[in-house]
Parts: C-alpha cells; structure tokens; sequence
C-alpha cells in the first residue's frame, strides 16, 4: 500500500509539472527568461544562456550606477560628444541635473543620456564602462561585458537573458530605481536653458499590463526588439526577459511569460 500511494504521489507531480510546462507560451524571441524577483528561481527559460546584444536594456546598468555612484542633484554639463549621440534630445552646453538626466534616459531610452551620465560619473565611456562590467561581475551577470553606456551596437557589447534578468532584479532592490522604472511620464527639466521636456515611457506594459512595474526596453537592429519587464500581483513579482523579438511582439511575449508566471504556483 505504502509502494502504491509513493507512485501515485510521484505520478501527481510529474502530470502537475508537465501541465506547467505545457500551459508554458510558445515564443518567437531568440532568448527569455523568466525569475521570481525575490528568489531569483527561473520559472520558465529559452536560450537564457545564449549571448546576445541588448541594446537599451544597457542602460538598466547606467541607472544603477548613476544611483549608486552619483548625486542627483549635482548639475552637469552636457558635453558635445553627448549631444551628438545618435538618437538623443540633448544638445552641447545644456545644463541638466543627474537625476533629471538618469529619467530621460530611461523614460525616452535617450542615448546621449547615458553618455553624459557615463561622463559625470565615470570621466569618460570607457572608464564607466568598466565600471559596469566590474558591477556586473558583482551581480553574478558573468555572460555579460559592456563597452558603452547605452546599448549601441558594438560586437564586444553583449549579455544573455539570464544576466539581464539578474541585472534588473538588483535594480528592483533599489527604492529610486523602482521609482524611475515605474514612471510613465514625467516633465524632465533643464536648468540651462531653462526648460521642461516632455518624457513618456517607451515601456508600454506600464500602460497595458496589469500590476506592470517596469523595467527597460531596447531596440537596434542588431538587437531587434528587447524587453526587461516585472510585475507585481499578490505580493509577488516576477521578471521577465525578452531578447531579439519583433518591435511589437516583445510587450506581448514579456506579458505571455508574467501571465505564466502568475498562473503557476509557487
């Protein structure tokens, strides 16, 4: 009796496990992942490992370190190697706080944002950019090395899901960055001119998704369509990563995964 009730309960979980993985989405994304935020245990993985350009997801790293490294209310300059950023509303000789810069940067993706804050804080790119890979090595995101601050495509620029996951799960720790992340929209000001720019968040779950609380989208065409998003339901939050995806099928793949996510049971 007791050998019949053993495989009956071994029978139960695998038919439970299998139902999971089958109830799982079938996704067009290159690589994802999927983590509980808390415990970091991975929920659901396609290619997680696989290296990958990430394009503006870059600049979750950019956040963490303005934040950690720097003072938002320090005015800074914004220099004419960052103005001529492709993709970027800065122009050379403009003054911005470090925190209104750090919103624009990742409100808008704003490319040359994160060059200047690569600037403020590190001196220049390249010295910021060891600075993230140093960071990243400390998070344990060991597939990952970074040669710029925003994501440009550039061969020696890559990660994989597994380590942007990681990455935004740090973040997410953080109160400012959890308030950065989570914003929709936001008047970000200049000191110098004096001035206020309209910032709407290119995350687009933040408006769709229920519970959605960030993180980062990303585009190249090298990258194709990339997106770090969590949400939180229940007093849980998950993370998911998409990278390599259509434009539009990234928002709808992320949200496939978190509702997954969410169905299962911990």
């Amino acid at each position: 009796m007791k050998l019949l009730f053993r495989l009956l309960t071994l029978l139960f979980f695998t038919l439970t496990a299998l139902s999971a993985n089958a109830q799982a989405p079938i996704l067009t994304a290159d690589a994802a992942i999927l983590i509980d935020a808390r415990t970091g245990q991975v929920l659901y993985e396609k290619n997680a490992d696989k290296r990958e350009y990430p394009a503006s997801m870059t600049k979750m790293m950019t956040c963490i370190l303005a934040l950690e490294k720097g003072n938002p209310l320090k005015t800074i300059a914004v220099s004419h190697n960052a103005a001529n950023v492709e993709s970027t509303e800065l122009c050379g000789g403009e003054w911005i706080r470090l925190g209104d810069l750090t919103y624009q940067m990742m409100l808008i993706s704003d490319n040359g944002a994160a060059t200047a804050i690569a600037e403020a804080i590190g001196g220049n790119v390249n010295h910021f950019a060891s600075m993230m890979n140093e960071k990243a090595r400390a998070i344990g995101a060991v597939g990952t090395h970074f040669v710029n601050a925003n994501g440009m495509p550039d061969e020696d620029h890559y990660s994989t899901a597994r380590d942007m996951a990681k990455i935004a799960q740090y973040g997410l720790r953080n109160k400012e960055f959890r308030q950065i992340v989570s914003t929709k929209s936001k008047q970000v000001h200049y000191e110098r001119p004096s001035k206020n720019l309209p910032c709407t968040n290119t995350n687009h779950l933040l408006f769709t998704y229920d519970g959605a609380i960030g993180v980062k989208t990303g585009y190249t065409r090298a990258a194709q369509g990339c997106l770090a998003a969590a949400a939180t339901r229940n007093g849980r939050t998950l993370i998911a990563v998409i990278m390599h995806a259509g434009w539009d099928s990234r928002f709808t793949e992320a949200a496939a995964l978190l509702d997954h996510g969410f169905e299962m049971k911990k």
